[in-house]
């Protein structure tokens, strides 16, 4: 065996090792944050739209969104997620909704339970009974060769229908833990300071007659996203909350990704 296969062989320990070690971390994780999801849960449902908000903020839902998820997210009256602590690789996400033009579900319910050592992926959904003349509405385009998949844009509501993997472990990962930093949007307060962390007082006089609209959350319609670099093969449109997941920041994930044989929607 040469030097290089060697190390190479050494590098895929490491690596193993590592998954391994973020999978016992993850785990411990769920386990503390569960009651603490729970309290949040039954806080927020004194918010109104607390839920559409956070999620219609998010970059990966933010980018032109179609009228099914305005609306439905519009609608949104509970979202969370559940996980199983015995097997980390398994989600269920759960939205509930308020009567709707969309569909006529009350709840879209959607599992992921990823196998990466048999490179094998488990997907159990809701079937989605839309309203008449409001079927699947996402907004990717016709595929051409020329064409990277990854460029399409996410449907909230599509997403419980089709078989894409990806935008599940960014909604179980980072959407629903930092649900509160996503509702409230970013944050202004590095514009009113100067390089020396001092408050511009200039500013301050700015933001009395626009003190109202900055209260209310940005329209749906108008949310942005930045565009992402590609790592390891993978690349999206995403600006990730700056909390970590397990400790580990979220790039590393993302990173990952292709260890779990998952390589963005089909």
């Amino acid at each position: 065996m040469s030097a290089e296969d060697l190390l190479n062989d050494t590098f895929n320990v490491l690596e193993e090792e590592t998954m391994k070690a973020v999978e016992q971390v993850q785990a411990y994780q769920r386990k503390l944050m569960d009651p603490i999801y729970h309290k949040r849960r039954e806080l927020v449902k004194k918010i109104p739209n607390f839920w559409g908000t956070a999620i219609g903020n998010s970059p990966m839902f933010a980018i032109n969104p179609s009228d099914n998820d305005l609306e439905a997210l519009d609608n949104l009256t509970d979202f969370h997620v559940e996980y199983d602590h015995d097997k980390p690789d398994y989600r269920k996400v759960v939205a509930t909704f308020k009567k709707n033009g969309v569909f006529k579900n009350e709840t879209l319910t959607k599992e992921i339970s990823v196998d990466p050592e048999n490179d094998g992926t488990t997907i159990s959904k809701t079937t989605i009974e839309y309203h008449e003349n409001k079927g699947p509405n996402n907004k990717r385009k016709a595929k051409d060769e020329d064409e990277d998949e990854d460029d399409f844009n996410v449907s909230f509501v599509d997403w419980f229908g089709d078989d894409d993997v990806r935008t599940g472990i960014i909604l179980a990962e980072d959407i629903f833990p930092s649900a509160i930093d996503y509702y409230q949007g970013p944050g202004d307060s590095e514009d009113d300071e100067d390089e020396n962390g001092e408050i511009d007082l200039d500013a301050e006089s700015d933001e009395d007659d626009d003190e109202e609209e900055d209260e209310k959350p940005k329209s749906k319609k108008s949310r942005k996203s930045t565009d992402v670099e590609s790592s390891n093969g993978i690349r999206i449109d995403w600006t990730p909350s700056m909390k970590t997941i397990t400790g580990i920041p979220f790039s590393f994930h993302i990173l990952h990704m292709n260890s779990f044989n998952i390589h963005g929607s089909q």
